[in-house]
């Protein structure tokens, strides 16, 4: 199996991107652009949520960056205020996937990544908030070594467990393996961070559209289940 973000060296540089930054602080230009592209999500979701921050994460916002990576901006919010008629953080995931497929948004010529983060999550990698303007978690300049052996491992666990759910055509198995690779994700980020195997099997799996194959599914089998076909 090919990990398509990671067969190439994760980025070493020794300044943050130059086309969204000037030195440490984000172009005003910039942050004008990605806060009006996080009202447009908000306003595409239609579900009432409190939004906390907007806040930027992933390699642009470290050393870390490559030609490839995305400018991911995070909407933080407190995700037990909404209210819906299925799980909240799905929810998001498919209006999230949806807005991607369609608009084709990009930032100085960076792809913008659009997430929904529960507010008791704090940044473990470095971020920036939009709102606040200033650093939530400062990158470091740490060159880092991760297990691609090991990420390849678990990247194939993880698609033969997506395989076995899909094969079950059940809505709650689909489900329950969504939530427990962002589970995964969320503890690999906690105890070891960008570079922990989980991130990047996440990425990997997200990358090569495991994840979007899986979210698909349960948007269509919870849409049959509220369905009543004709007798």
């Amino acid at each position: 199996m090919l990990l398509k973000e990671f067969e190439l060296p994760i980025g070493q540089n020794v300044v943050l991107n130059p086309r969204i930054w000037e030195h440490d602080r984000l172009k005003g230009e910039v942050k004008t652009a990605l806060l009006r592209i996080a009202k447009d999500f908000l306003e595409y979701i239609d579900v009432p949520v409190k939004v906390i921050d907007v806040v930027i994460a992933g390699s642009n916002v470290n050393y870390t960056y490559t030609n490839k990576s995305d400018l991911d901006l995070h909407i933080i919010a407190d995700v037990d205020s909404t209210k819906c008629d299925r799980e909240a953080m799905e929810l998001f995931d498919a209006k999230r996937l949806l807005y991607k497929k369609e608009r084709d948004i990009s930032v100085k010529g960076i792809p913008v990544e659009l997430y929904v983060e529960d507010h008791r999550t704090p940044a473990v990698s470095a971020a920036y908030s939009l709102l606040k303007d200033q650093w939530i978690r400062e990158p470091e300049r740490v060159k880092q070594d991760w297990d691609k052996s090991e990420v390849d491992r678990m990247t194939k666990v993880w698609k033969t467990l997506f395989s076995a759910a899909i094969k079950t055509g059940d809505l709650r198995t689909c489900r329950t393996v969504l939530k427990l690779l962002r589970e995964y994700r969320k503890k690999g980020l906690k105890a070891q961070g960008e570079y922990s195997v989980a991130n990047l099997v996440y990425k990997s799996l997200r990358n090569d559209q495991t994840v979007e194959g899986l979210v698909t599914l349960v948007n269509k089998l919870h849409s049959q289940q509220l369905s009543l076909k004709e007798q």
